[in-house]
Parts: structure tokens; sequence; C-alpha cells
């Protein structure tokens, strides 16, 4: 049934194509959908079964698809991962600069103005098609495809992409968010070393956290990674740096790479590890996703599963509560990062969560966060500190608002983030310093987290053996702020919410001048991006990007070697 309603759609939205004047043809695409074995699709946008008009042409709302778009819009990951159409930022579904878009009422998804006559879900970013990748081949197929007939190409996995490198208008799409394959290789050698083999997972580049972390914990094992259910481990997260909140002692997810199995823009499926295309394989250990190639598969460091101490601090959510917590937050960040805490600091919850593996006893644990216990019970909080098995615990509860709690997808977000170096916390005038620029970003963004995330401390990698920026190794912990707006907000008031992003962090931009910004939550209007994201690397990075990509047939927003704003992949953003 799938096969057949897909072809009917397809056939109807080919012909549509060519009414506005596309360049491939009926038959081009239809030999393409051949090539790829049947698995070329016709993108089409998330909300469309509420909707009676489609591209200004009426179509027939299903109740049944609408409703369970409209009742997983808000907030629920893994559903709209699953959707091709569906995108963590619900602004790079449609077209910014012009309006078009299909989307819900976020704050209401059931709200029919949004999607009753007169509205017309038109098809915004969402690429026109897509391929479900299934094999090397298919991939291939695209990039002689785009390069021929000169449209975009956007790779997507879960849409969990602050930036909207994932989307573009009129662009034929690689969808590799079905390649979930895991599996425990106990001493892995990458392809061509002579060494001694290592504890990995090979795992596809779609396999979610939710899914990793579970046969991670089955097999007694223990992974680096994030802390979102949708977001693919071996995809954006782990090619961008990957932080979390064990970065401490076990260091990013681009320490934990051992090899990577990619397609590069010419057609050709490469392994990439230390003692073969070592080039490329130091430019995907945090050189950006979908710039190089397009990852198949990654194998993946993993240790033996261990109990974690766990420190659950929450309190009464105000600006004053929230500045005092910080303040003791900031006073001992070095000593909580040197004992081997990571965790999320989310003041619009009034919560902190922390983890370890670098204390042995629930004691030490109390004594650990002694100061910010105090702090926090004067105003009426409360700390929790317990041993917990191993980290999955700690993950479900986060996904389910236990012990701390994800940020939330499905709305317009513009968002924006600073690395914070160690050095900005020396003496007490540095910390007051920062502690009044990190409330001003705090004050000035609807939604805010500081991710206490960073490899501080860590020494198993050498710092030139990975691309990620260096300022990382020194830092303490990144801020990421959030602005938003309604579903029908005017081009005046997104400009207005970027900007204000923007605005909000100029205070830490200013007193942290060898600080960074994390390329997969960053400003899009990020001033300096080369430096600020790679910092010293981005000149190998852009010299590998034009060895393996010289027809920059993999171009993404503020990605390296970036093009530039004028292409049509661009029109969008504003």
């Amino acid at each position: 049934m799938r096969r057949s309603f897909y072809s009917t759609l397809l056939t109807a939205s080919i012909e549509a194509t060519i009414v506005l004047g596309a360049a491939p043809t009926t038959a081009d695409w239809a030999s393409l959908n051949t090539t790829v074995g049947g698995r070329l699709y016709p993108g089409v946008p998330w909300p469309k079964p509420c909707f009676s008009s489609y591209r200004g042409k009426s179509v027939q709302p299903d109740a049944a698809q609408c409703g369970y778009v409209q009742q997983n819009h808000f907030n629920s990951h893994l559903p709209r991962s699953d959707a091709f159409g569906g995108y963590t930022a619900i602004n790079y579904e449609g077209c910014m600069s012009t309006g078009d878009q299909c989307i819900l009422n976020w704050m209401n998804p059931t709200d029919p103005t949004a999607f009753s006559p007169p509205q017309d879900c038109k098809q915004g970013s969402i690429s026109d098609y897509y391929i479900d990748v299934a094999q090397a081949s298919d991939v291939t197929a695209a990039f002689q495809f785009v390069k021929t007939k000169g449209i975009p190409l956007v790779v997507k996995n879960s849409g969990h992409d602050f930036s909207g490198r994932s989307s573009g208008p009129g662009s034929l799409a690689l969808w590799v968010h079905h390649l979930k394959s895991i599996t425990h290789v106990p001493k892995f050698v990458p392809d061509g070393c002579n060494c001694a083999g290592t504890n990995a997972l090979t795992i596809g580049t779609g396999a979610q956290f939710a899914q990793v972390y579970q046969f991670a914990s089955d097999n007694k094992l223990l992974f680096v990674g994030g802390a979102d259910v949708a977001v693919a481990a071996t995809g954006g997260w782990g090619q961008g740096g990957g932080h979390s909140p064990i970065s401490r002692l076990f260091g990013m997810g681009v320490d934990r790479a051992l090899q990577y199995k990619v397609v590069t823009p010419d057609g050709v499926l490469r392994t990439a590890n230390r003692c073969q295309n070592s080039d490329l394989f130091w430019a995907l250990r945090g050189g950006g996703g979908s710039t190089f190639g397009v990852v198949l598969e990654g194998t993946m460091e993993v240790f033996a599963d261990r109990p974690f101490q766990m420190a659950n601090v929450n309190w009464p959510v105000s600006v004053n509560n929230t500045k005092q917590v910080l303040s003791v937050f900031l006073d001992n960040a070095t000593a909580l990062a040197n004992q081997g805490w990571g965790g999320y600091l989310t003041p619009p919850n009034g919560n902190l969560i922390l983890l370890t593996a670098g204390l042995s006893t629930t004691q030490q644990a109390q004594a650990s966060v002694k100061g910010i216990n105090s702090v926090v019970t004067s105003l009426g909080g409360s700390v929790n500190v317990q041993q917990i098995p191993g980290f999955l615990t700690w993950f479900n509860g986060y996904v389910q608002g236990i012990y701390g709690a994800q940020d939330a997808v499905g709305l317009p977000n513009s968002l924006g983030s600073r690395i914070v170096p160690q050095k900005n916390h020396a003496t007490a005038a540095s910390r007051s310093a920062l502690l009044d620029a990190t409330m001003d970003a705090i004050n000035n963004s609807f939604f805010q987290q500081i991710h206490f995330t960073t490899p501080y401390g860590y020494t198993g990698t050498k710092v030139e053996d990975t691309s990620v920026n260096p300022i990382w190794r020194s830092s303490l912990w990144q801020i990421i702020t959030v602005n938003t707006w309604p579903y029908d907000a005017s081009l005046d008031v997104k400009k207005a919410q970027y900007a204000a992003t923007t605005q909000a962090l100029a205070s830490l931009r200013k007193i942290t001048p060898d600080g960074g910004a994390y390329h997969n939550e960053a400003d899009i209007h990020e001033p300096n991006f080369q430096t600020t994201f790679w910092g010293s690397n981005y000149a190998r990075l852009l010299s590998i990007k034009n060895k393996y990509d010289p027809n920059h047939l993999l171009d993404c927003w503020n990605c390296v070697g970036w093009a530039g704003q004028a292409a049509s992949r661009f029109k969008c953003y504003i």
C-alpha cells in the first residue's frame, strides 16, 4: 500500500513541478526513482493532512492523520523525527523570507484558523523530493543527479537542526533516518590498521540516542552521547563535536570516533579512519555533518557501564532565585568539573541536573555540592543526591522530565550559543562580570540552558587529533538562548526575534573574546563564524572540503566552505 500510495503521489508531484518550470523532467525523476529502487518520494509538509488546499490545489484532508499530527505537533520528539516533513525548529519547514509555510499553531495545534480555508499548505523549505537511503549507491545516484541537473542537495536525518541545514527549497534530499543498525564489536580494529582492538559499537547514521542507549545498556556498555531522545548518534551530533554530560571523563563524541563509512561527492564509498583517508577522518571529527560527504555508519568506542552519582537540584523559579543559584554555580564550576560533574542548568525550569562517575560514594557527592545545596535550600528548593546504576537511568528520567527535561521541539526557534572559557571563572571580579553577562542573556531570551558538558580536564585525546574548535578543551560550559514567535508572525517579527537572539549574547561575546560558539547550536547570524565555530582549524578544514567536494555539491548555511547567502538554496533565510 505504501509504495502504491507514494507512487501516485510522486506522479502528481512531478506534474506540479513541471508546471512550475523545474529543470528535471518527468523522465529524469522517473529514471532516478528506478535507480534507487523505487525509494524516491515527494517531500510533503507534515501538517498537510489537516489542509484542504496544497500548493494552490484542492486536496482532501485526512482527519485521522491530521489528528495524529496535532497530537504530536508540539514537543513530541520521536514522532516528529519519524516524519520526513517534520523538523525540530518549524521555521525551517517554512520559507521565512516569503511567509510560505504549512504549519499548525504550535501553541494550540487544533486551532482551525491555521489550516482551514482559505489557508493553503505551501511547500516552504521542504525538499521537493527525497531518497529514503538504504545503501551507498543511493547516495552516489543523488550526487550524480544534482551535479547534472543543477539543483540543491540536502541531507536530513532526525531533523534536529537549529540552522536549517537539512531543508532547502527546490532541493533533493537524502533521508538517512532509516539506517538504524547497531553492532557490538568487542575488539574493533579500524580497516587497514595494525593495532589492538577497541570495544566499540558500529552504528548506522540514523540510529537515535533512545535506541543506542538501550542497546548499550542491554550489553552492559556505556556510550558517550547527548541528551535528546531523537538525535542521531553518528549524524550531525557525532560529526559536529558531540558534547555530553559525561564528557569530563570520557570526552566528546568526536573523541570516541574510530571509523566512518562515507560517500564523498565523487560518488565513492570511502572508509575514513586514522590509517586511511585520515584527512577526511579528521574533518569528520568536528567539521560538521553534510559537508564533506554523507556518512552511512560510524564506529564509536564504548566503555563498561558503571554507576553514577546524580544531583537533582530544583528551586522556585524567579529572576532573583536564578541569579543566586547561577552565582554559586559559577563560584563552584571549576571544582565541580574537576570532580567529573557534568549536566544541564535550565533557568526556566528552576533545575540543575548533574552527573559524575568520578566520585565513588553518595557521601562524597553530597559534600561536593554542599555549596549549591546551602543556597538552594535557603530559597525553598531541594537537592537530591543519589547513586544510579547506569547512564540509561538518568537519560530515561530526563526524557520523562523527572531528572531535568529535554528542550521543546515543534516551535519556531531562533537559537544562539556561547562557549565560556574556564579563565573567566578565575577571579571574583571575572565571575561577577560573567554573572552579569549571563543574566543579560537569560533576561533577553525566551528559553535558556547552560550545558555543563565540555571535555574540560579530559586528556584521553590529543587536541590536534580532532577538528572540533580547541576552545572546547579549556572551557567549562556553553549557554544556549532561544527566542520564538507565533505561527502567523510577520517577517518583521521574525527579524526582530533573530536580532534579539544575537543581542542577548552580546555581553557574553564581549567578555569572552577567546570563546566560541557550537556550530550545531548557533546563531545563524553569528559574527565571524569560521573562527568562532572552528578556531585555528578552519583553514585546514576548508582545504579538505575543496579536496573532496570541489564542486561544493554539499553546501549548507555557515558550514565549512559555505558559498554564501546568494544561492537559491538559501533564499528562505532572513
